[in-house]
């Protein structure tokens, strides 16, 4: 009976499979304004007789064409045949004359050359008349190495034009859940590139694991990461690394373990625990070497409610967690002290009345979360600026488990269509999220990972 109303209580509020929604391949999106992207020409990348086959070429091209259409700043124009003819001069020079591109209203244009194993890159603003040579980029011949390579130089391309930092590069972890060969649920850690591509699996554990978090580096390379399993029964926090990905018990406290965060200064994690007889909140000091320092202290609590899925703010200082304390799931911030008298947590989403999974965004000014908008759970964005919250998806489907990127800009989700789900990249300034996973299992809790 216990186990089926943590069960229960996983499905209600923390955002797990639902089940039984129609089944659609479309999801909209309803932005309150779209931002005009930057119209991109990405011409066909041109080979030596020394060099990789065309069809290579054209597969590399591709993937630095995904990336300049959903980085949230361009996007990228068909090809034409009279463009094309001009910029297959093998003089650049001539190829980039002023007076052929003075009245177009292409913002930059990117070409592509393959010699031997090398690629390289040039980078054309006509209103500038502005060339730029990237650093060559050596190819293995083998794509999902060289893919990496080419999120690196799409990366470096937003920088260099919009001046910003991209996420090309950045890599996602999910859980997977599968049938297992006992007809028993499994579900393992994985990771893929943000298209989708690469995928690999990390935890290798035979059990049931959940909601990845990977722990933040200042250096951007971080290895660590944390995540729930049920290998001894009852769910626990586990930690383990990308590179081995055997993970060690982080928590002694008795109870159901669930739904960790981390701060971004590394020093505190929260979660929720039943150790006192119902879904709390509570933190725990940390270190990234150390592990677990000290006892866990409850941080919130209340009778006869349920709390769910903290996250920090960006400055660690506050927590948006999720209690159904007034009667329906709802999100609150509170502050994050220990000791005295408690703060009472601020009610932010009024919108709907049940509300779960929030994701702080790293820049502090917005929350993403999951909301049962007639019938149907959507994301939905609440604006610390304007104290607002809007509809950010729409459609058939139950999307849950939002995270931002950290560009603040992009979000990754799960949409539960019927039996599967499936992993979609969305950004605030594009229409259209982009699924990036298929195939068999059930892809769920996505996190935004390492580079």
């Amino acid at each position: 009976m216990y186990k089926l109303i943590i069960a229960t209580l996983l499905s209600c509020l923390f955002c797990n499979v639902y089940a039984g929604e129609p089944t659609t391949t479309e999801i909209r999106v309803a932005l309150e304004t779209e931002t005009v992207l930057s119209p991109f020409y990405l011409a066909q990348f041109t080979t030596d007789e020394s060099s990789y086959t065309k069809y290579y070429a054209a597969e590399i091209r591709k993937v630095l064409e995904f990336d300049l259409n959903h980085n949230g700043s361009s996007y990228v124009l068909p090809m034409q045949e009279d463009k094309e003819k001009v910029l297959q001069n093998s003089n650049k020079q001539a190829a980039f004359q002023s007076d052929t591109w003075k009245n177009t209203s292409i913002h930059q244009i990117v070409c592509g050359s393959i010699s031997g194993k090398k690629l390289s890159l040039t980078m054309y603003a006509p209103k500038t008349h502005t060339l730029k040579t990237l650093a060559e980029i050596h190819l293995s011949g083998n794509l999902s190495h060289d893919r990496k390579q080419i999120h690196k130089a799409a990366d470096t391309i937003h920088k260099n034009v919009f001046n910003s930092e991209g996420v090309c590069s950045n890599r996602i972890l999910f859980a997977l859940k599968k049938n297992g060969s006992q007809k028993n649920w499994t579900s393992e850690i994985w990771e893929c590139d943000w298209d989708g591509a690469n995928k690999r699996q990390i935890t290798k554990e035979g059990s049931y694991g959940v909601t990845p978090v990977m722990i933040p580096s200042s250096s951007g390379q971080s290895d660590k990461f944390l995540y729930v399993s049920y290998k001894l029964g009852q769910p626990k926090i586990f930690l383990a690394s990308l590179q081995k990905g055997e993970g060690k018990r982080l928590i002694d406290l008795r109870g159901n373990q669930l739904l960790p965060a981390i701060s971004s200064k590394k020093d505190l994690i929260a979660f929720i625990c039943d150790a006192s007889g119902r879904a709390d909140l509570f933190i725990q000091n940390f270190d990234p070497q150390k592990g677990a320092i000290g006892k866990p202290v409850q941080l919130f609590s209340y009778p006869r409610s349920v709390q769910a899925s903290p996250t920090f703010s960006p400055s660690g200082d506050k927590i948006a967690f999720v209690s159904d304390k007034d009667g329906s799931a709802r999100i609150y911030v509170i502050p994050v002290k220990v000791g005295g008298k408690r703060a009472d947590p601020l009610l932010i989403t009024k919108a709907n009345k049940e509300s779960s999974c929030p994701s702080w965004s790293p820049d502090g000014k917005k929350i993403a979360y999951s909301a049962k908008t007639n019938g149907i759970r959507q994301i939905w964005i609440y604006d610390f600026d304007t104290q607002s919250e809007w509809q950010l998806t729409s459609g058939p489907g139950n999307k849950e488990n939002p995270v931002w990127a950290p560009n603040s800009l992009h979000l990754v989700f799960n949409s539960v269509e019927g039996s599967v789900s499936d992993l979609y990249v969305v950004n605030l300034h594009q229409s259209e999220p982009v699924k990036i996973t298929n195939g068999e299992g059930k892809n769920h809790y996505p996190t935004w990972g390492t580079k």
